[in-house]
């Protein structure tokens, strides 16, 4: 079997196994970072932290990150992590940029940030950057 098709069947098991908000996609390669999932079409910070929380609780070795795009126009909130079966995943969700929001997060900037931050937006209203 080749690895893209080991990959698949690690995503296929885990979102079986687990019960995971709506998907837009998923994107499986060979590469060093094979599988990238991205979260359905939310766009509310609240409702995307909450779940990238959910995809946290099911992944070991979890970290957390956040990009505004180089236009600017949108922050993309990723949780990186390991299926338990080994396989590194990246999640991502997005959300419109908004300087209320994200006063200190300069287009084009990528930031690692503690995970327990998501759990914070997702229960509150508060400044994300």
């Amino acid at each position: 079997m080749n690895t893209t098709m080991v990959f698949l069947d690690a995503i296929r098991d885990h979102l079986d196994l687990h019960v995971l908000g709506p998907v837009a996609s998923v994107n499986v390669t060979s590469g060093s970072d094979p599988i990238w999932v991205q979260l359905g079409a939310r766009r509310v910070l609240s409702e995307v932290a909450s779940a990238l929380v959910t995809w946290a609780e099911t992944l070991d070795e979890v970290s957390a990150q956040i990009w505004r795009t180089p236009a600017g126009t949108s922050v993309h909130l990723i949780v990186s992590g390991r299926m338990p079966c080994g396989v590194p995943v990246r999640v991502y969700g997005a959300v419109d940029f908004s300087e209320d929001l994200f006063p200190d997060l300069p287009a084009g900037s990528r930031q690692d940030m503690p995970v327990f931050v998501l759990r914070q937006w997702s229960r509150s209203g508060e400044v994300a950057a």
